[in-house]
């Protein structure tokens, strides 16, 4: 009795090209490896993507160090060495195009025209490609060709003024998350243009910018902003529309609590630092006390 292939996933049978460094473009195509698409990683010669490099901490051989920052958005992907400004970079890379699906690329708006693979020219190539093109401040308007850097994303998208112990202490978030947000905005944008094109049978250009996907997790301290008139602020590990959600010292550690509505939780032990919690269940438990062991 014969049994089936095992599917390596949903994409399982896709060719994806990736052209991007760094993490935001990476990040997108990691997500389409994990489900199961081939994803070929386009690196320059001799350095390879610049994340290889950026550490520490480094590991393998001593002859061939790897950064770790590389190898958290660069799983399951095979790589090759390309020269795009040379003429036999340019072939491999054209025929690379003609067989793919996807196409990812985070370059600077223009800089991919200009070696000869403009949306026009791939599509001229294969007609049913789809580009994810990624860019730091959109692909037009007077910022458009600016390097997008995470922290600065951070800071100029807002979510620094949100994030920290209060107003006047703005902190980044602990991970580039503009770059992975928009490596996610990217893919998911990439999977919708993938189930039109079973309609169409054409591809499509798909676009971001880290600027965009931080702006679109503002959630509601947006709406707080727009709606409500009031300007959003730090305010540490505090939740106002959810009180007592916060982290407070405790006698055997700290306590953190979170609150969705004030009918979710059930009294509180009357000394934080007990070692006997209030009875809850998974839909009643308003908190936890960390640091025991």
């Amino acid at each position: 009795m014969s049994t089936a292939p095992t599917s390596r996933g949903p994409l399982d049978g896709y060719l994806v090209v990736d052209l991007s460094r760094a993490l935001a473009g990476p990040h997108a195509g990691m997500m389409l490896a994990d489900l199961g698409a081939r994803v070929i990683k386009v690196e320059t010669p001799g350095t390879g993507d610049d994340t290889r490099s950026w550490g520490p901490p480094f590991v393998g051989p001593d002859d061939d160090q790897q950064a770790t920052y590389f190898l958290s958005c660069n799983r399951n992907k095979e790589s090759i060495s390309l020269d795009l400004k040379s003429d036999d970079g340019v072939a491999v890379l054209r025929d690379l195009v003609r067989r793919a699906d996807v196409l990812v690329e985070n370059f600077r708006p223009g800089v991919l025209d200009r070696l000869g693979f403009s949306p026009e020219q791939l599509h001229e190539l294969n007609p049913r490609l789809v580009i994810l093109s990624i860019s730091g401040f959109g692909h037009d308007g007077p910022e458009a060709t600016r390097s997008g850097y995470d922290q600065i994303v951070q800071g100029e998208a807002g979510l620094m003024s949100l994030t920290g112990s209060g107003p006047e202490d703005p902190q980044r978030v602990g991970v580039p998350i503009a770059d992975l947000l928009s490596g996610m905005y990217g893919a998911f944008g990439l999977l919708a243009a993938l189930l039109e094109r079973e309609r169409t049978g054409k591809g499509q250009v798909v676009r971001t910018s880290l600027l965009a996907a931080v702006v679109g997790v503002h959630a509601f301290q947006g709406t707080r902003h727009t709606v409500a008139g009031e300007v959003p602020q730090a305010q540490g590990n505090h939740h106002p529309p959810s009180p007592p959600t916060g982290y407070s010292p405790a006698a055997a550690g700290r306590f953190r609590s979170a609150w969705a509505a004030k009918s979710c939780g059930r009294p509180l032990p009357r000394r934080s630092g007990s070692t006997h919690h209030a009875p809850s269940s998974p839909e009643t438990r308003s908190g936890s006390a960390t640091g025991r062991r």
